[in-house]
C-alpha cells in the first residue's frame, strides 16, 4: 500500500517540477509556501523526496502522512 504525504516546503516550485517530484501534485500557498502531496511506497523512497528537497535547498516547514492509497 502507498502512504499519501503532504509536504510543505519554504520558497516556490513551479508544476515543472512535478516530473522530478515523480507523482506529486504542487501547489503554492501564500508566504511563499509549497506544498507537495503524493503517493510514497516506503520510508526509504520518502527519505528520497526529502533528498530532492535538499538538494533544492530549500526549507523543509513539515511532513504529514495523510492516508493510504490502495
Amino acid at each position: 500500500m502507498l502512504k499519501i504525504y503532504e509536504i510543505r516546503v519554504g520558497g516556490r516550485l513551479g508544476q515543472d517540477w512535478a516530473d522530478w517530484f515523480e507523482g506529486f501534485s504542487i501547489r503554492q500557498e501564500e508566504n511563499e509556501v509549497t506544498v507537495l502531496v503524493g503517493p510514497v511506497v516506503d520510508q526509504s523512497a520518502l527519505f528520497g523526496v526529502i533528498a530532492r528537497i535538499r538538494d533544492l535547498n530549500l526549507p523543509l516547514l513539515s511532513i504529514n502522512p495523510k492516508g493510504e492509497e490502495s
